[in-house]
């Protein structure tokens, strides 16, 4: 469908690089074509309009949004929201309309995927992080399970519904193989090298789950670490175990490690270590994706991160998206240095003690680059589940996350990230349970019509939808992409078929 987006004289050029911004990335998602100013010539079939008297062309149906959004300093927090209802429906919005005219769904969209508010928070915790208690979620009470700005996109495509009979309710894939796209991610924090340095690690992490308030948990760790010290299995080696079951079960992954050691809590590896290396080719060679972990001190200068992803190019590996360690960023640091490393995509907008959607985001987006006023060079695939946030028995963590892809698949098609690493496997960190509900949510998939790939696959497979909406540029991507990869049946998809082909 051709959707124009039309402005009024009086909203200012910020106003409208934002709004513009919003408007075309719900048609990236919706699969619209869009109109913008200066293709005005094309002929629409809906006009999205803040004006109340539109230029209305013969055939052309209009939704008028309020003018409601206003740019406001950065320093400033986002309005109040209030609650708002329609049919079936119920969302907040920062901006309620005066009049009878559809709420500005396009502001609500940009402050949410801006994640403007987070520029506000001053308070850090002790890793350097904005803490959740300085979130828009904790400061207005909202649910951080709700996909806000999936709400709104919706709120919109229903009202463009209401004037097209023909136009669907639902957001059009990209591709007609990919269902609700998962990106299933592990980071690499440990690497057991050495029957000490594995006893230490247990010791460690049994302290730690005690000193958390887990006595249940440090004690089971306790018990491995005495059996793994009397010759018993070493909980902490599923690295490649953990790949070769995601192989054998048709999917593919992205194993993001750590290119360099400046702080005490970076990884107990080096990447340069020829063991590390041989490795990671290991898990390449099963299909397997390596990117990079951005470590704990590479936003501290602008070009930590570009040199981070370097130093695995220079190993031989071609990263082409990354997430921080600990989750360390702030938006102000983390949307620069991932531009100038040249990097496809991030997978960090989430939190570490809590599952939901950070940026209201159950899809990818690029961020906004608020100095330059533009949508950032690359895609954020958010970050929706870390495997510590859940919790301890198998089925309640399962259920957990099949509620919150059931809420991201009711408003499109997917493109968040799950992270678990590879120590939530074995007990030697984590609870069992943890490790457990991973391997049923991938069983379930199928079921579900879920589609769980790397970041690398999903960015290649979605890339002409942010391209054709005018975010990226036309060349965006064109690097990694394979001449013939129209031909290619990617392994999911393949083991999709598969699956239902058995069922009937």
């Amino acid at each position: 469908m051709r959707v124009a987006l039309e402005f009024v004289p009086a909203q200012s050029t910020e106003q409208r690089c934002r709004l513009r911004y919003a408007f075309q990335l719900f048609c990236a998602i919706y699969g619209h074509k869009p109109i913008l100013e200066n293709t005005r010539s094309a002929i629409a079939d809906v006009l999205i309009t803040y004006s109340s008297d539109p230029g209305r062309r013969p055939g052309t149906k209009v939704v008028r949004l309020y003018n409601g959004y206003r740019p406001r300093p950065l320093t400033s927090p986002a309005p109040r929201p209030c609650s708002f209802g329609q049919e079936d429906k119920a969302t907040v919005l920062f901006y309620p309309p005066e009049d009878s005219a559809e709420p500005d769904w396009l502001g609500e969209i940009f402050e949410w995927t801006s994640c403007a508010h987070e520029y506000s928070a001053r308070g850090r915790d002790s890793v350097g992080r904005i803490p959740f208690e300085e979130s828009i979620f904790a400061r207005y009470r909202l649910d951080e399970q709700t996909p806000y700005a999936g709400l709104a996109m919706w709120f919109l495509q229903r009202a463009i519904c209401r004037l097209s009979p023909v136009a669907r309710e639902s957001a059009r894939a990209p591709e007609t193989w990919l269902g609700h796209a998962i990106v299933c991610s592990h980071d690499v924090d440990f690497i057991s090298s050495g029957y000490f340095s594995t006893l230490y690690r247990l010791a460690k992490n049994a302290l730690i789950s005690l000193l958390q308030k887990s006595p249940i948990v440090a004690l089971g760790i306790a018990a491995r670490a005495v059996r793994f010290a009397l010759g018993g299995k070493n909980p902490l080696r599923n690295i490649e175990k953990l790949a070769r079951w995601e192989h054998s079960s048709g999917l593919t992954s992205s194993f993001n490690f750590i290119a360099r050691h400046g702080h005490r809590r970076d990884a107990n590896y080096r990447i340069e270590d020829p063991a590390v290396i041989a490795l990671a080719q290991r898990l390449q060679s099963m299909g397997m994706e390596i990117g990079l972990h951005g470590s704990y001190t590479s936003l501290n200068t602008n070009s930590g991160l570009a040199e981070e992803f370097g130093v695995l190019q220079q190993q031989g590996f071609r990263a082409l998206g990354s997430r921080q360690h600990w989750l360390r960023f702030t938006l102000d640091r983390l949307i620069p240095a991932v531009e100038n490393a040249g990097a496809h995509f991030d997978t960090s907008f989430g939190w570490q003690n809590r599952i939901g959607f950070r940026a209201g985001a159950c899809f990818p987006f690029p961020p906004y680059n608020f100095a330059e006023e533009r949508p950032a060079r690359f895609l954020e695939l958010p970050l929706a589940v870390m495997d510590q946030a859940l919790p301890a028995k198998a089925d309640d963590a399962f259920a957990a996350v099949k509620k919150l892809l059931a809420t991201s698949r009711m408003y499109g098609w997917g493109g968040v990230s799950l992270l678990w690493h590879p120590e939530a496997f074995g007990g030697g960190q984590l609870p069992v349970g943890i490790g457990r509900a991973f391997y049923e949510l991938v069983r379930a998939r199928a079921a579900w019509k879920d589609t769980w790939v790397s970041g690398e696959e999903f960015v290649r497979r979605v890339r002409h939808r942010f391209v054709e909406a005018g975010l990226m540029d036309t060349g965006w991507g064109r690097d990694f992409i394979n001449v013939d990869e129209s031909a290619q049946v990617p392994v999911e998809a393949a083991y999709r078929r598969s699956f239902h082909a058995a069922l009937s």
